[in-house]
């Protein structure tokens, strides 16, 4: 099986910069265990390239690496050998010994440790690219998870680099359509629920090959001291974040199920004006989101937005395992199940409804969709909600995470909330029901009858 997958978009994107003439300058970004480092090594396999991946070790002990990683790439001992007491040093070595006839691609991974250990490097390396490899044939890759430092660094308008890059690449998580790429064989029922798990990280789906179900990927990774994933949430927080104790907060709170700011605020015994830099911290992680009743007007300034954690693995743990820690500790799993079932079927079950909106939204072109969400105000919520530029439903849904068939009492129940609500449908609005176990007779006849009912049991 090819380790690779997807990532169709950023290799593309990298090929053409790469075939660009001159000096380019590339900074790619994104949290941990996206596979930043798979994409680099896929790109440049029958590339020339030096590859240098830093850590947290000292300046004196970075600079020897990066020199063993320019003498390998080059197939030059020199470099190795030689001292280097300024880092312009390193730069100038590794210029004289680069090839002239051809692209030499130079990637510094982990590009934060770097800043760290010498606060003033990427002055530094502003400095040797205006004055030197601007105009040379090389293609510099800065590659980072800190995605808050790599902005302060390369992107800000006060950063040294501000300005030089030709692209600046945020890796996301990979999408649900790829998931059976990881985990062949599979039911789409089993496929959900390992989604419900490792969602779009590639790391996380790779671990659970290991397994054949959903139920034994988390007890082994997640529920066990020694599972791999057990330390996770805290590790990602830690490695990624300047101040990981407010927004371990944070999301222990929206995984108890509160996502207004004012309230998170006072759970906290916070501001919420002093909340606002972690919550868009959060938000660039890709770990929360902000969902607005899709019917809002404006809903940047909407009054009705409400937080969520995005991240499938995250919300599993503050919504349904941490409340359990002690437990876990102390290896009491068995003692906790009967509790913690409910809360990760329910968990699941969420999963599946995004997951149902994810599946409109890359169809929203189809059903002339300028937004989708959900849709709710007062005592009703719509699961699946799309409309048009004029603020008219054109999609209006539901989904069931249910072992028995769906049935005409669910389509009723969902044309009853339009109408009892008065809600604005477009003359063309399409009615889709969602099911991981079927449909009823009666209802799979009624959907031959009304051209505007869909029936949807797969996501693929």
């Amino acid at each position: 099986m090819n380790n690779f997958i997807d990532r169709h978009t950023e290799i593309t994107q990298l090929n053409t910069i790469y075939q660009n003439p001159g000096a380019q300058l590339v900074v790619l970004y994104g949290r941990r265990r996206l596979g930043k480092t798979t994409l680099l090594r896929e790109f440049c396999q029958d590339k020339h390239h030096c590859y240098y991946m830093a850590d947290k070790a000292g300046e004196e002990s970075q600079k020897k690496s990066l020199a063993l990683a320019m003498s390998t790439a080059l197939q030059e001992p020199l470099l190795q050998t030689a001292r280097y007491p300024e880092w312009y040093d390193i730069f100038a070595a590794f210029d004289r010994f680069c090839p002239q006839d051809k692209k030499m691609i130079l990637i510094l991974d982990e590009y934060q440790y770097l800043c760290q250990i010498q606060p003033a490097f990427s002055s530094f390396l502003q400095k040797w690219w205006d004055e030197n490899w601007k105009n040379k044939n090389i293609l510099l890759i800065l590659c980072g998870s800190i995605t808050s430092m790599m902005y302060k660094e390369t992107m800000a308008q006060s950063a040294p680099l501000y300005g030089r890059a030709a692209a600046q690449i945020l890796l996301k998580p990979l999408s649900y359509q790829y998931i059976k790429d990881f985990l062949p064989n599979h039911t789409e029922e089993e496929l959900i629920k390992f989604y419900s798990l490792g969602g779009g990280v590639p790391r996380y789906l790779e671990l659970m090959r290991n397994y054949k179900n959903f139920s034994s990927a988390l007890q082994e990774l997640v529920l066990k001291q020694t599972g791999v994933l057990y330390h996770e949430a805290r590790y990602l927080l830690h490695e990624e974040i300047s101040s990981p104790n407010i927004c371990w907060s944070i999301l222990q709170t929206l995984g108890n199920g509160t996502g207004r700011i004012s309230e998170i605020g006072r759970q906290l015994a916070l501001p919420a004006n002093q909340l606002t830099h972690y919550i868009e911290l959060l938000k660039d992680l890709f770990l929360i989101y902000r969902e607005v009743p899709v019917l809002e007007k404006n809903p940047a300034r909407s009054k009705k937005g409400f937080y969520q954690v995005a991240d499938p693995f995250l919300r599993l743990w503050f919504g349904s395992i941490y409340p359990y820690d002690s437990f876990l500790e102390f290896g009491q799993t068995e003692i906790i199940m009967e509790r913690l079932n409910p809360l990760i079927q329910k968990h699941i079950s969420f999963c599946y409804e995004q997951l149902c909106r994810d599946f409109v939204k890359s169809n929203s072109s189809t059903f002339n969709c300028l937004r989708v969400g959900r849709q709710w105000a007062g005592k009703y919520e719509l699961d699946i909600a799309g409309v048009n530029t004029d603020l008219q439903l054109n999609v209006v849904g539901e989904c069931k995470w249910s072992h028995k068939k769906i049935g005409l009492s669910v389509y009723r129940e969902l044309q009853n909330k339009i109408v009892s609500n008065k809600l604005p449908l477009s003359p063309n609005c399409q009615h889709l029901l969602f099911s991981k176990s079927g449909f009823t007779q009666d209802l799979e006849d009624m959907a031959k009858k009304e051209s505007h009912l869909h029936l949807i049991n797969s996501l693929f």
